[in-house]
This record gives structure tokens, C-alpha cells and sequence, in this order.
């Protein structure tokens, strides 16, 4: 006869080394997304108050050259905050990916404080070999 196993007799937790990897990088994906969620929402509100001040200057210009030269500091503008822009996305992309790939090491077995302080094995050929193996030979 077999038996019935009621949801109370299940353990706690199961181990599932996969379901644990996909949780990691599903939580690692949100917070890639948040950071650079946040990032392009800083550069847009910085853009847009930089384009509306562009406008107001633009308003105040009373000739064509002076309206060329405030299009010409406007689009100058632009090309540095976009530079900018470009290194502040590689700078979060460096640091996220170096913060999880580092997070993700405990997943597979590697857990970076305890290695430090763990002593390494010796290499096999600098061990002695033991006194049965020495009186073997």
C-alpha cells in the first residue's frame, strides 16, 4: 500500500540548486533594472531642465547670430551630458556586473571570505609520502 504524504509532513525547504541560481539572477536582473531606472530618470529630468532653459535663453535673443550662438553652447551642452551620460551607464555596468557575478560565486559552491581564510592543500608533489607508502616501495 503506499503511503499519503500530507502537506505537513513535506520538509521546510527543499534544496534546488536550479530554482536558487534563477532566483539570483532574477533578483540581480530587478536590481540592474532599478539602477538603471533610476539613472535615466536623473539624466532625462537633467535634460529637460537644461532644454527649457535653452528656450528661455532662446527667447531672449534679438538676432540671428546670437540665437546661433546659444544653439551652438545648447548642442555643446548636449554632447558633453550624453558623454557623460555613456560613462555613468559603463560605470554601473561595470559595478553591477562585478557585484553579482561575486554574489553569484556563493551559488556554486564559492565562498570568498572562507577561502581566504582556508589553507590551500599542498601540491602532491611536494607531500611526504607516508611511512607505509615509503616502506611499500
Amino acid at each position: 500500500m503506499q503511503e499519503v504524504i500530507r502537506a505537513g509532513d513535506l520538509p521546510a525547504n527543499l534544496s534546488n540548486p536550479l530554482l536558487d541560481f534563477a532566483i539570483a539572477g532574477l533578483e540581480a536582473q530587478l536590481k540592474a533594472w532599478q539602477t538603471y531606472q533610476v539613472e535615466g530618470t536623473r539624466f532625462v529630468a537633467r535634460r529637460m531642465r537644461a532644454n527649457l532653459e535653452h528656450l528661455r535663453a532662446l527667447g531672449h535673443c534679438c538676432d540671428v547670430q546670437s540665437a546661433g550662438n546659444c544653439q551652438r553652447a545648447w548642442l555643446h551642452d548636449l554632447q558633453k551630458d550624453y558623454a557623460e551620460e555613456w560613462g555613468r551607464i559603463a560605470a554601473t555596468s561595470f559595478a553591477l556586473g562585478l557585484g553579482e557575478l561575486s554574489g553569484l560565486g556563493c551559488l556554486l559552491g564559492r565562498h570568498p571570505t572562507k577561502e581566504a581564510a582556508e589553507p590551500r592543500p599542498e601540491a602532491p608533489s611536494t607531500r611526504q609520502a607516508s611511512p607505509r607508502v615509503q616502506a611499500a616501495a
